[in-house]
């Protein structure tokens, strides 16, 4: 059975609960770690061995998911990096981009669709270059 390591950086507990049931039914084995913000992250990567996937919301005390995302990529990760966002702002999703995320999603209102859209990035090979940036369900 496939194991993938996940790093959710969210500082709403609603929104922790939504993405473990939404991971819940996967049939993969996910260890899934927490950070309450981008300082909390930047930690946890560097406890943290092996990572397969970051998700980061942009809006978070301390440091805020972009700011982390520059972070991560002055370290040169090579993980893949969503941004998450309850916004489509045109303005983070281009910045989100310009510093190395490979993906943009705006949280979706129903359970299902983020399932879907969690499911799909889980799923693709983001080393393609044809591969969406801005990724809405």
């Amino acid at each position: 059975m496939q194991t993938q390591t996940i790093v959710l950086a969210e500082d709403d507990g609603d929104d922790i609960l939504v993405f473990r049931e939404v991971i819940s039914d996967f049939q993969i084995t996910i260890n899934l770690h927490l950070a309450k913000d981008g300082l909390d992250t930047i930690k946890l990567l560097d406890k943290l061995p092996d990572v397969d996937l970051i998700f980061l919301d942009v809006n978070m005390p301390l440091m805020n998911g972009l700011e982390c995302l520059a972070e991560i990529r002055k370290k040169t990760r090579p993980v893949p990096v969503f941004m998450l966002s309850t916004s489509n702002s045109e303005l983070d999703v281009s910045r989100a981009k310009m510093l190395g995320a490979n993906g943009f999603i705006t949280k979706p209102t129903s359970v299902d669709q983020y399932r879907l859209t969690i499911k799909h990035v889980m799923t693709t090979n983001w080393g393609k270059e044809h591969t969406p940036f801005y990724i809405d369900m």
